[in-house]
């Protein structure tokens, strides 16, 4: 991924604050999966220090680019997201991250994106949750119905695979009787 497509990314999810953000910005397209598209960004501070935070469709991001130790990224996978919530103060506001017992609070945020960016990951976290407890259809044969299941188990009887019995059986099983 390039800067780029991070900017097109951005502006297509309506991200309108990246106050002191701009390096890490660009480290962007370096943390990035190639799978990976931005929902939303904001910026605020963790721990004093000014970062950004990103949220794709699997985790989020809080990115520090410092003058000094160059780039910290810690991350919070979305299926592990017990809780998100904000609250607006007269000019900034704040969001904190429940992930397991840990607590991720970001303060200085914007009090018009908090908002937008915590309904957002708790849409995405649901959303992947979701996706990860639907099966997948891990068999390329087709699910057969009960009159096709009954002439395959006939196939199988008439090729003496199984005994006239067997397909009885089975016949009368797949008819519920």
């Amino acid at each position: 991924m390039d800067l780029d497509t991070v900017k097109s990314q951005m502006n297509a999810a309506g991200v309108s604050d990246l106050f002191g953000t701009k390096k890490e910005v660009k480290a962007l397209p370096e943390i990035l999966n190639d799978d990976e598209h931005i929902v939303y960004a904001t910026s605020g501070m963790v721990d004093s220090n000014t970062v950004l935070i990103v949220l794709t469709q699997k985790r989020v991001i809080f990115i520090d680019k410092g003058l000094i130790y160059g780039i910290k990224s810690t991350e919070v996978p979305l299926d592990m997201v017990n809780g998100v919530s904000y609250s607006k103060g007269i000019i900034l506001g704040k969001i904190s991250i429940t992930n397991g017992a840990v607590t991720t609070v970001i303060d200085n945020v914007d009090k018009g994106t908090a908002p937008i960016m915590t309904e957002k990951i708790k849409a995405a976290a649901e959303q992947y949750k979701q996706s990860l407890r639907t099966p997948v259809q891990s068999s390329s044969e087709p699910i057969l119905d009960g009159p096709d299941q009954i002439r395959k188990y006939k196939s199988l009887a008439d090729d003496g695979i199984i005994t006239q019995e067997e397909f009885e059986a089975k016949k009368k099983q797949i008819l519920g009787i």
